[in-house]
């Protein structure tokens, strides 16, 4: 997985905590997963998720909480087979839903959209892809609290550590065309942030 990334152990002791400093990468074990983390959001992508994917399944999630946009993404053996993102500059209720996402998609989103229509203004949606993530693989930055032996990472690949922002399914094309659930959904965190 590591060298997929172009990350390698640095050798440097890392604190239990499993979100590292800004501009650092970091690794742990929990409950038969590996995660590699970064403060980057641009660190999980589609094509890392697709690389660390080989031979196995991997998950990837991202979130920015300024701007208040997520996402995660599913590859297996090599396929990129979902992705489920949100942005609020397309409104409250947005997701943005390609592939087969696992079944629990359903669910979470229907729980945030309900939320949303009876306490009104926040942007509840903006947790389905993270929580989307959370079902699969148990880590959820915005509610973990279990102490994990974390590893440095160091950059070993630099060839490999473009950041990029990731557009929605249908690419930098205009908003996407919600159904009247607000899902609109198209065709078909172990390794990334996946299960080995």
């Amino acid at each position: 997985m590591l060298d997929a990334l172009g990350l390698a152990a640095s050798g440097e002791p890392e604190q239990l905590c499993p979100v590292p400093a800004p501009a650092r990468f970091a690794a742990f074990e929990l409950d038969g997963w590996w995660f590699v983390v970064s403060e980057d959001n641009r660190f999980a992508s589609r094509e890392r998720v697709v690389a660390v994917s080989r031979g196995g399944d991997a998950v990837g999630a991202y979130l920015e909480e300024h701007v208040m946009f997520s996402g995660a993404f599913g590859a297996s053996d090599g396929v990129l087979v979902w992705s489920a993102q949100h942005h609020c500059t397309y409104g409250l209720e947005h997701l943005d839903v390609w592939g087969d996402p696992p079944p629990a998609l359903e669910g979470i989103h229907k729980g945030l959209l309900e939320e949303l229509q009876n306490n009104g203004g926040a942007d509840y949606v903006f947790d389905a892809p993270i929580d989307l993530a959370a079902s699969l693989c148990g880590f959820n930055p915005n509610t973990f609290d279990r102490d994990v032996e974390v590893t440095g990472l160091k950059v070993v690949r630099k060839d490999l550590m473009k950041l990029v922002d990731q557009p929605l399914s249908e690419g930098a094309g205009p908003p996407p065309v919600a159904s009247a659930g607000g899902t609109r959904k198209r065709g078909f965190l172990a390794r990334l942030l996946g299960r080995g």
